[in-house]
């Protein structure tokens, strides 16, 4: 390609801006007129901004290809365009030129993954830029559309006015959603994936007794109990539940299934009777129509906000967070997973009577967790042996003759089992399952 035949600058020598009272840079567009956009973007950044000259440089210079890939896009596309047509440019370039992996977040926005062929600053610092640009061509009133750089998930959206709601009811987000909510539509994630290990078997006994909402206190008990993500706990349907007969297990969604049932999810006894309890009652009184366990059509969501509407992952993770505070606890929802497969991996470790059962117990935690590639479980293994196992059996064992700490003013009885039992059974079932899956492998080969 012409070199002259894209955005680009033109650093002009110190005499050329004496004797034309020129600035320290100009910028052309592929066709050699001047882009001003650029040029007033730069000296935006270091008079208004307190960016260093360099810093200025690195963002301008950054984006330029970007307006070039744009340019050269069949029909050719300009900045100006919707934020969609953007978005949707953004990623490919991501993929195509930079070669990124981009897929969907469950917030709506995109999650950005980026190889080892290129820097996280480098591709951090693209799309900074790009938001940036943006911000400031909005405030010029170049661009007219939203900051395509920028996402803004509202609980509300889309929706017509409803009265303020206390936080609790699950409809009206906190004032200060600082560091909950990306603000970003392209979100960068490490290239290198590692667990995070949380290998304190007391977590499922400090936090539950501080979640005084049954819908809330259940939905944290599934996520101990089964080791399944929020996002798959919170789209549970009743024809999910009712499909695994209604009781200890359900169908759900897997990350990459695109919606589709492919997995179960498993729950203890106590826990599947809570449930029920909710529904029955809680979850009866927030229903517009009043309607119980029987009546509910299979497409209907298990949880539900006050006022009757689908439970998000903005509204759990604000009373998480209070349960968080009060327990003194630092842990995210999917942390948990971690924490249930860090878990069962000690179980694994202590009770297999054998290498066979042990063996067989891990990988009937592989196809439990649905993981993609069984290498997942490696990971986990690495991080573990860095660990003095000797504490966390001696927790372990006390934590079996005890009963699990609960709030009896809010949920009296509601928990009987021991902070890892709920672990403890799914591997039971797991390891039944294994060995029957097993014997008959045997009698198929007779």
């Amino acid at each position: 390609m012409n070199t002259l035949n894209r955005f680009r600058i033109v650093k002009l020598t110190t005499e050329v801006q004496k004797e034309f009272d020129a600035p320290e840079l100009v910028c052309a567009d592929p066709d050699s007129m001047p882009f001003l956009e650029g040029e007033t973007f730069y000296y935006w950044l270091t008079e208004y901004n307190g960016c260093e000259s360099t810093t200025a440089y690195s963002y301008l210079s950054i984006i330029l290809p970007f307006l070039t890939y744009l340019w050269e896009c069949s029909p050719s596309l300009r900045y100006t365009v919707p934020a969609e047509h953007i978005r949707n440019r953004v990623r490919e370039y991501l993929k195509e030129k930079l070669g990124c992996v981009v897929r969907p977040h469950r917030g709506g926005n995109l999650i950005v993954k980026q190889p080892k062929t290129i820097t996280a600053r480098s591709a951090r610092l693209f799309l900074t830029a790009l938001r940036r640009f943006y911000f400031y061509a909005k405030l010029k009133g170049w661009y007219t559309d939203i900051n395509p750089m920028e996402w803004s998930s509202r609980l509300m959206q889309g929706h017509e006015f409803k009265p303020q709601m206390p936080p609790r009811s699950g409809l009206t987000l906190p004032a200060d959603k600082k560091g909950r909510v990306p603000d970003t539509y392209f979100c960068i994630v490490a290239d290198d994936w590692q667990p995070h290990i949380i290998d304190d078997p007391a977590l499922r006994q400090r936090l539950l007794p501080f979640f005084f909402q049954k819908r809330d206190y259940v939905i944290a008990r599934i996520l101990f109990d089964s080791g399944a993500r929020i996002s798959e706990v919170l789209g549970l349907t009743f024809g999910d539940w009712r499909k695994k007969g209604q009781g200890t297990k359900a169908w759900t969604k897997n990350k990459g299934s695109y919606g589709e049932r492919v997995k179960e999810i498993w729950w203890s006894d106590d826990t599947a009777q809570l449930l029920r309890n909710y529904i029955r009652q809680e979850r009866r009184h927030c229903d517009p129509t009043g309607r119980d366990l029987n009546d509910l059509p299979d497409s209907a969501l298990l949880f539900i906000t006050d006022e009757g509407d689908p439970y998000s992952y903005i509204a759990f993770y604000f009373n998480w967070q209070k349960a968080c505070q009060k327990a003194k606890v630092k842990v995210t929802p999917h942390q948990i997973r971690h924490w249930f497969v860090t878990m069962a991996l000690h179980v694994i470790d202590k009770e297999a009577s054998g290498e066979n059962e042990r063996q067989a117990l891990r990988q009937s935690l592989i196809e439990y967790m649905s993981w993609r590639s069984p290498q997942t479980i490696e990971a986990y293994d690495h991080h573990l042996r860095r660990i003095d196992f000797a504490p966390t059996h001696a927790a372990l064992a006390r934590l079996s003759g005890k009963e699990e700490a609960t709030s009896a003013s809010v949920h009296p009885k509601a928990d009987t089992s021991t902070g890892i039992m709920g672990v403890s059974e799914v591997l039971k079932r797991l390891l039944t399952k294994a060995m029957m899956e097993s014997k008959q492998d045997e009698q198929e080969s007779l």
